[in-house]
């Protein structure tokens, strides 16, 4: 049954207390048996990657490998680098909360996380007016002070360095001690969100300060790749992002898709889109067949491979879909139950709108959906394939009309319009379709 009245429009997030695998719809579970196994097997000190583009579940999957962890040997943080963003070392507050995590009241592991953050400030002051000003303290004082000074300012360098391994060891083990564990496990997440030198930073305080041999620490990077590679091209204009990460990351582990629902035929992203509907419908009864949500179910069937793709296989962007249904019910503009077989042309506009803002407009300009109906038919089409339409054009134009140019441009040159395409093919088969692209447009213009 559910409550019309007390619509949920945001983001579902585990309940305190609830296990991943009972939370998870996605099949990802799997994966974190697998993730599990390999965190359990390395020798620290080392760096591993979670890679995955935004919304595609890492902050959930770490949050359930940590719970796994603490409840064995492990000592584990979860550190939210975007918390501090304003900071130009996150390694600093990163110390200060493992120490206020788990020994906040012993006056030892106080003093100790004192005296790292404290040698870790004055090594990395040098390198923070060079990052601001292009001037290396240190080469400044060499051109202006004797030799023997200048040796003596890289010697207090060098030997600041040296600390800052020791005390972060001492820190370690101490902590270890007191715990009774057997290693850190540090969880970081957001890193991605930050400032590209920032993101710089940290990966190189990792590298250079944290990863000492001897540590019994595991620092875990759940980030998007291509942005991290972005942000190091930001720093470092000449050299190669992607060798340049690998350095640092010695494991590359990556959030999967949705996969294959097992004993059924249906893929698990259709079926995690249905329960977080359900979740924002307030349901709690178990859908039974014949009922509006079982054929909604079986409707979407239609669209089942966009669900194993990076369009609906990413959680955030089932989440935006979903809200977006809600949100039409509550305006009393569409209501998916009363309407299943509408549901998969609908979610094909939402995902036009947001991937393909062009083609949409032109579509909301001229009104013309046949020719849109056209194009699902071409991508499946050998003969209509992108690279024969693109002869054609270039063989008739300009003398031959064509309804609606943006589309015929779009689907030629864009293989990501053509493969969007691809994935909605079946829409085809619905009679009707321009009509009903039409009507559904309508509902879409208070939808941004």
């Amino acid at each position: 049954m559910s409550n019309d009245d007390n619509f949920v429009i945001g983001e579902h997030i585990r309940d305190t207390g609830k296990k991943y695998s009972e939370f998870d719809t996605l099949g990802f579970d799997v994966a974190r048996e697998k993730f599990l196994r390999i965190v359990e097997s390395v020798m620290p000190p080392l760096t591993i990657g979670l890679y995955g583009p935004w919304g595609s579940g890492k902050t959930e999957m770490i949050k359930a490998l940590e719970e796994d962890l603490k409840n064995s040997n492990y000592l584990t943080l979860i550190f939210d680098a975007w918390k501090y963003r304003y900071e130009c070392n996150l390694i600093l507050p990163l110390i200060c909360a493992l120490q206020r995590s788990h020994l906040s009241k012993s006056e030892g592991i106080k003093v100790s996380a004192k005296k790292v953050v404290a040698s870790a400030a004055l090594v990395m002051a040098n390198q923070f007016i060079k990052n601001k000003i292009g001037i290396d303290m240190g080469e400044a004082k060499l051109a202006l002070q004797t030799y023997e000074d200048g040796y003596k300012h890289y010697k207090k360098y060098d030997d600041n360095v040296i600390r800052v391994e020791k005390e972060y060891n001492d820190f370690i083990k101490m902590l270890l001690a007191k715990k009774k564990k057997k290693k850190v496990v540090i969880f970081i997440d957001n890193l991605d969100r930050c400032l590209p030198d920032i993101v710089v930073n940290l990966l190189e305080d990792i590298s250079s300060f944290l990863s000492i041999k001897g540590a019994a620490c595991i620092y875990i990077l759940a980030l998007d790749k291509e942005n991290v590679i972005k942000a190091i091209h930001h720093r470092y204009p000449d050299f190669d992002g992607k060798h340049y990460l690998e350095k640092i990351v010695q494991i590359a582990l990556k959030m999967p898709l949705p996969q294959k629902r097992e004993n059924h035929d249906s893929s698990c992203g259709r079926y995690h889109l249905l329960k977080r509907f359900e979740w924002g419908k307030n349901y709690n009864s178990v859908s039974k067949p014949g009922d509006p949500r079982a054929i909604l179910f079986e409707k979407l069937a239609s669209i089942d491979n966009v669900f194993g793709g990076h369009l609906l296989g990413n959680p955030r962007r089932v989440e935006r879909v979903v809200n977006k249904l809600i949100m039409l019910e509550v305006m009393g503009l569409f209501q998916v139950e009363k309407n299943p077989e509408d549901a998969p042309v609908l979610i094909f506009l939402l995902l036009l709108h947001e991937y393909f803002p062009k083609v949409y407009n032109a579509l909301r300009e001229d009104k013309d959906f046949s020719y849109l109906h056209a194009a699902l038919q071409w991508s499946v089409d050998k003969v209509s394939n992108p690279f024969r339409k693109k002869k054609d054009r270039e063989r008739f134009e300009p003398n031959t009309y064509i309804p609606n140019e943006v589309i015929l441009d779009t689907y030629c040159d864009d293989d990501g319009f053509f493969n969007f395409l691809r994935g909605f093919s079946d829409l085809q088969r619905i009679a009707g379709l321009p009509g009903r692209f039409k009507q559904m447009l309508i509902h879409l213009n208070y939808i941004g």
